[in-house]
Order: C-alpha cells, then sequence, then structure tokens
C-alpha cells in the first residue's frame, strides 16, 4: 500500500472515530454539554428581608410581607442563571380576613455562583417588581415581618 493512501485511510478513520465519539459537541468554553442544567443547591438561604428554601421539587419564598412558592426544581444554565415562575401571596398587617389579598403569577430570574445568588421577582399580571434581593446558602435572613 502506497504511503499516501495509508495516511489518508488514518485520517478518514480518527474523524469518524472522533465525530462518533461527538468530540466536536463541547461548547463555547471547550467543555463536553452535560444535558439537564445543574440544580441550584438545596438548603435554606437567607438575605436582606428574603428566606429561601429551596429542595429538588419545589422553593418556597418568604419575604417581610409575602410569600411565594415555586414547583419544581431550580435548574441553572452552565453561567449560573435560571428563571422560574409561581406565585406569590401577598401579606399585610393584621390578622388573616376572608377578604385577604389573591396570590398572583410571578417570574423570578436570578444568578447563582457557588454559594451565593442574585434573585429579581417581579409580579406578572401588572409587571410589578416586587425587588432584586442577594442571597447566602447557610446564612440567616433578615425579615421584618408586616404582621
Amino acid at each position: 500500500m502506497e504511503p499516501i493512501k495509508l495516511r489518508t485511510r488514518v485520517a478518514i478513520a480518527i474523524l469518524v472515530g472522533c465525530a462518533a465519539s461527538s468530540c466536536g459537541s463541547m461548547d463555547s468554553r471547550g467543555t463536553m454539554p452535560s444535558g439537564a442544567p445543574p440544580p441550584v443547591k438545596s438548603g435554606e438561604w437567607g438575605g436582606q428581608h428574603i428566606a429561601m428554601s429551596v429542595t429538588s421539587t419545589k422553593t418556597d419564598i418568604e419575604f417581610d410581607c409575602g410569600k411565594a412558592s415555586v414547583t419544581g426544581a431550580l435548574n441553572a444554565d452552565a453561567d449560573g442563571a435560571f428563571t422560574a415562575t409561581g406565585t406569590f401571596l401577598p401579606e399585610r398587617v393584621g390578622p388573616t380576613t376572608p377578604d385577604a389579598p389573591p396570590s398572583r403569577p410571578m417570574r423570578m430570574t436570578g444568578t447563582v455562583k457557588a454559594d451565593n445568588m442574585q434573585v429579581k421577582i417581579v409580579l406578572t399580571d401588572q409587571n410589578e417588581d416586587v425587588g432584586t434581593f442577594a442571597l447566602t446558602l447557610g446564612t440567616i435572613p433578615r425579615l421584618i415581618k408586616c404582621r
């Protein structure tokens, strides 16, 4: 067999093997994609005016004057960004009454880096900004309840 033909066959074999093993499907940082986005770490997150309890099946959030919940896991992309929808229940001073404010739809967007998280909460029915909050995993929240 001639040397050129042998080199060509070896090169073709390498290319076919590379394609079959998905060596060309790396992301922009040169790492292999892992499929599903990683979930935000489970546990108790706290910050000024916010407490968040994250599990693999739901997230409960408590604010100074409200509560919210998100069903399902919070999954972040490779850069730590996430978006989730849920419901927000406003609270007000005094006892609970039958004419309490109704639940409202909300969107939570944020980023997580290691044990630190930034979130923005918007009530989507009227595009009302609840606020932007910084949280840390394992930190005791500082809430000032409106009760």
